[in-house]
């Protein structure tokens, strides 16, 4: 059937004359009358943490190195105490202990030998000598350091395991024993802590200390760098 244009007009009469009221009634509705009542309650929590550390003595044992001497091979090794307040902030206790060894570049600067005077100082020692720079080495570290983990999270590794882990940043003081004394320092630092089970875990610390030395005679801010490995263990309550 062919409808011709009054039909057509009749027809498009019809649709704005219904049209308005439609859209109107739409637009009073409530969310819930459009997409159904909701059938479960709202989530708070996605899941809680597999690992608590709240108010559980850490202790752990500490294996690292120094990154930013020229002239030395600076291993740390040593343990440390922490205690969580809560699943966030908490402090800890480290001491570490060194093993130094010269490094490529001094062994080679060693190897050269210079005149001190040229021409000889007649007043002077103008033996030869052999060329070492100055180093002010570490024996031995101590620092008090506050932690705040904000992160927390988990990792599935090809569906076979699910690893847990958290992020933290550090800050404290430190006592830093060289050749030139005991010197204070400030450290900061930042790392990521890595849970296989409920008591055991093993950590990544970037850790940087700050003090002041001497350096030709002079007072030199020195910025000790160092990369530590560690492995704990959370007592249970």
């Amino acid at each position: 059937m062919v409808l011709n244009h009054r039909a057509y007009f009749a027809i498009l009469a019809t649709y704005l004359m219904f049209f308005p009221a439609i859209l109107l009634e739409a637009f009073e509705m409530k969310p819930e009358d459009l997409r159904g009542e909701q059938t479960k309650a709202p989530v708070n929590v996605l899941q809680n943490r597999y690992f608590e550390k709240t108010m559980r003595p850490e202790l752990g044992l500490v294996f690292g190195s120094v990154r930013d001497e020229a002239y030395l091979k600076i291993l740390l090794h040593g343990f440390r105490g922490a205690l969580f307040f809560n699943e966030w902030a908490g402090v800890e206790v480290q001491h570490l202990t060194t093993s130094i060894s010269d490094s490529d570049d001094r062994k080679a600067l060693n190897q050269k030998v210079v005149i001190p005077y040229d021409p000889p100082d007649p007043n002077g020692d103008n033996s030869p000598r052999r060329l070492d720079p100055e180093v002010n080495a570490v024996q031995k570290i101590t620092d008090i350091t506050g932690v705040f983990a904000p992160m927390y999270g988990k990792l599935n590794l090809l569906d076979l395991y699910i690893l847990y882990f958290d992020l933290y940043l550090a800050g404290g003081i430190s006592k830093i024993s060289t050749d030139q004394g005991d010197l204070n320092a400030i450290n900061i630092g930042i790392g990521e802590r890595f849970y296989f089970s409920k008591s055991w875990s093993v950590r990544v610390d970037f850790r940087e200390r700050i003090y002041t030395e001497k350096r030709g005679g002079k007072d030199t801010r020195k910025q000790l760098i160092s990369l530590d490995f560690g492995l704990s263990y959370f007592i249970p309550w």
